[in-house]
């Protein structure tokens, strides 16, 4: 998801359960709700860099929770040893002389906790919004490598976009309208638009994940060409909710077809574009036992061979199809390995898909 959205989804987050944090708390929890993308940037060290570092350890659950615990530790600390002061409100009978030390922790604890809080939930909004995507997310490093991608969502979402939008500007121009008629404001500012937003959004995603599971079901139950399907993913259309795009594995080929969840009945299978696969060859399995082609396959959804001959050798290129199949190929990320005529490896890479000859 793109990082105004998640900024947006943050605010909505700070608004909606955190309406009375301040500004310094309100700027850190879109601060924590957008500063996972922190990964991007290392696609500008390669293709390699951002293979390890994209949607891996930044977009964790234990890295959401050191993040979001930075900052209420660095007030603790300021309070315990800086000498920085904070408001104590005293309990019934509590006199004031007595061992402030209670009433004061009474307070750190009122008030770190929520702080916490009010950056882990956004931190943890941008994991899920990501998670589901088609780039996955790994979820509970260092304890599991495994990624989570559910393909509901694009990666910019303008519904979604929309959405957060209005929920924060509407109330903002609501309050303006009512600070010229000379209203009050009963609850706090833009909290109540924020929650329904939250509200839609999450709506939204739950149709999204409907329309995807019954999208992947249609294929599954066909037959491609004659051929029983062995894997399937359906890949989400950036305006159209209705409009899934279809990516198949069978025996000899893969497959690339969209599907329409309003007219399941229109569905044709044998109306797919087909990339048939190379035939076994040492080549290929030399190229596939490569370190370069592990790291590759480990995160591939759909793998993709292709094999060149050369006249040194062969070219054996790796690729994921579900980039063909989604058309979001800004990002892509290949394997290049070369194979000399006595199938021994001379070469290997991870290379941005764009740099390649199209094939």
């Amino acid at each position: 998801m793109d990082i105004v959205t998640h900024g947006l989804a943050s605010l909505a987050v700070a608004r909606g359960f955190f309406p009375r944090a301040g500004k310094l708390a309100t700027a850190g929890a879109v601060l924590a709700g957008c500063i996972a993308d922190i990964d991007w940037l290392s696609s500008y060290f390669g293709p390699s860099a951002f293979l390890t570092w994209h949607g891996t350890y930044a977009h964790s659950i234990f890295v959401a929770v050191i993040i979001s615990a930075i900052f209420p530790a660095m007030l603790l600390a300021a309070v315990l040893w800086g000498g920085l002061g904070i408001e104590v409100e005293l309990q019934e009978g509590e006199a004031l002389f007595k061992d402030p030390r209670p009433a004061r922790n009474r307070a750190l604890l009122t008030g770190l906790v929520p702080l916490f809080f009010a950056l882990f939930l956004p931190a943890m909004l941008h994991i899920a919004m990501d998670a589901c995507q088609s780039d996955g997310v790994m979820l509970f490093w260092p304890f599991s490598s495994r990624r989570f991608a559910a393909d509901w969502l694009p990666s910019i979402d303008p519904w979604i976009l929309t959405i957060l939008i209005g929920a924060i500007a509407l109330p903002e121009l609501l309050r303006l309208v009512g600070s010229e008629i000379g209203s009050r404001e009963k609850k706090p500012r833009g909290q109540t638009g924020a929650i329904v937003g939250l509200a839609l959004v999450l709506v939204y995603v739950g149709v999204r994940a409907t329309l995807h599971s019954s999208s992947t079901a249609l294929m599954t139950s066909r037959t491609f060409h004659g051929e029983t399907p062995r894997r399937v993913r359906a890949y989400p259309e950036s305006i159209s909710i209705l409009t899934w795009h279809g990516a198949v594995e069978t025996e000899s080929a893969l497959d690339k077809i969209d599907v329409n969840s309003a007219s399941p009945g229109e569905f044709d299978p044998d109306s797919s574009v087909r990339f048939f696969k190379p035939e076994p060859s040492p080549a290929l399995d030399a190229a596939r036992n490569t370190t370069v082609a592990r790291r590759f396959l480990a995160t591939a959804q759909i793998p993709r061979a292709s094999v060149e001959k050369l006249e040194r050798g062969y070219a054996v290129t790796l690729r994921d199809f579900r980039y063909a199949a989604s058309g979001e190929a800004n990002h892509e990320i290949a394997a290049y390995i070369e194979v000399n005529l006595n199938n021994k490896v001379a070469s290997q890479e991870l290379v941005w898909a764009r740099d390649l000859k199209n094939d």
